[in-house]
């Protein structure tokens, strides 16, 4: 009982701290603009970009141009609402995961 109670404070302090950190970088987001450097929203849009390079890399291993892998313009203009809906998501998921574990105790 023990190590799944540890295991679930794991994951809810990881759901807990992604979750949080989504939200944060969607609220210093500006729709139009970039994201300032040195902020929670840039290292963010840096992460997802590697991500992105990542997967494309796997899927078509062959070479891709850079102009390629950027999001497009829409993608760009709504990024910050897709942060935020996501951290509110993970979030939740947290506040089931806890709900879940009050109620099995």
């Amino acid at each position: 009982m023990i190590p799944l109670l540890v295991l679930g404070a794991v994951v809810l302090l990881a759901l807990l701290y992604t979750g949080s950190r989504l939200l944060w970088a969607g609220r210093q987001l500006d729709s139009a603009a970039p994201a300032p450097a040195g902020t929670v929203a840039a290292k963010v849009d840096a992460r997802l970009a590697a991500a992105r390079s990542a997967v494309e890399t796997l899927v078509m291993p062959e070479a891709v141009p850079a102009d390629e892998l950027r999001p497009s313009a829409s993608a760009f203009r709504e990024r910050a609402q897709t942060y935020v809906v996501l951290g509110c998501g993970l979030l939740g998921v947290a506040a089931l995961l806890v709900t879940g574990v009050l109620l099995l105790l």
